[in-house]
């Protein structure tokens, strides 16, 4: 704990009323700590049991429909163009038909090793960039104005603290749920390749979504890197007050770390829309 020098004796003491609401930097410290942790971790490292039985056994499953799919997509892709008055079906058309049953096969086929190297890949990058630890979020000087603020939105801090650290938390394991389900899926999105246009919209919507979630990890770590950068770096964190004013700049500090606590979760939370908006993954 750091105190403005010169205080009264009295006030010193006054300070320890700061002490009780360490609770909240504990809660954020623990979530912050599980989400690094998992930073870097694929579905194969994170759950081995879940990825075997996802791999092992639904995996094939799918893949036995998605080849039965495979063929009636390609049937319907087939009358379809031939039914079609405007473009009569040609060599050319029934080429490419028969080039996406070629692809689409292939992805069944080899589709998990591919799916785990972006996955590690992501991973590794934002391990490199979250690199220097996790953000802190409370307040090292403990002055008069850090009190005050204490004492005004001590309880807010607390559940802010803990509501914002589950948030993320809670975002960064959904991630990992739905490359789980994506991997599980993605025979039954292949297969619809064979289908033509229309149809092979889906084999389109996987791949965005997947990229949307392999690259959610770097997303997410880019903001909590910037965030620790802001909670230490800010104008009202960096602002020297010089004389009486010294006591409270705290004040300043516990405010904005509430502010980017708010501002880091709301942005982890919305950060598969931002890829998708940026990216245009919709």
């Amino acid at each position: 704990m750091i105190v403005a020098a010169g205080m009264p004796g009295w006030f010193t003491e006054f300070l320890g009323i700061a002490k009780m609401f360490s609770g909240a930097d504990t809660v954020w410290k623990y979530c912050m700590v599980l989400v690094y942790l998992l930073m870097g971790q694929t579905p194969s490292s994170i759950s081995p049991d879940a990825w075997s039985f996802v791999t092992g056994t639904v995996y094939p499953w799918f893949t036995t429909i998605g080849v039965t799919l495979l063929n009636l997509f390609f049937m319907i892709g087939f009358v379809r163009q031939s039914t079609n008055l405007r473009e009569n079906m040609s060599l050319e058309i029934f080429v490419e038909q028969v080039i996406k049953v070629i692809i689409a096969n292939v992805l069944m086929v080899s589709a998990v090793p591919v799916i785990q190297n972006f996955i590690t890949g992501a991973g590794l990058l934002s391990q490199e960039i979250v690199s220097t630890g996790y953000p802190e979020i409370f307040s090292s000087e403990v002055d008069a104005g850090a009190v005050i603020a204490y004492v005004l939105f001590g309880l807010i801090y607390i559940v802010l603290s803990a509501i914002c650290g589950i948030i993320i938390l809670v975002e960064v394991l959904g991630r990992f749920l739905n490359l789980f389900l994506l991997t599980a899926f993605a025979p039954v999105a292949f297969s619809t390749l064979a289908g033509g246009r229309g149809i092979e919209n889906s084999a389109f919507s996987w791949i965005k979504s997947f990229l949307t979630s392999v690259f959610q990890i770097v997303v997410i770590a880019l903001i909590l890197r910037i965030g620790s950068l802001m909670i230490s770096g800010s104008v009202l964190s960096s602002a020297e007050i010089s004389g009486t004013g010294e006591w409270f700049d705290g004040f300043g500090d516990v405010l904005m770390s509430m502010i980017t606590m708010v501002f880091m979760a709301a942005a982890v939370k919305g950060s598969d829309a931002f890829l998708k908006r940026a990216l245009d993954l919709r």
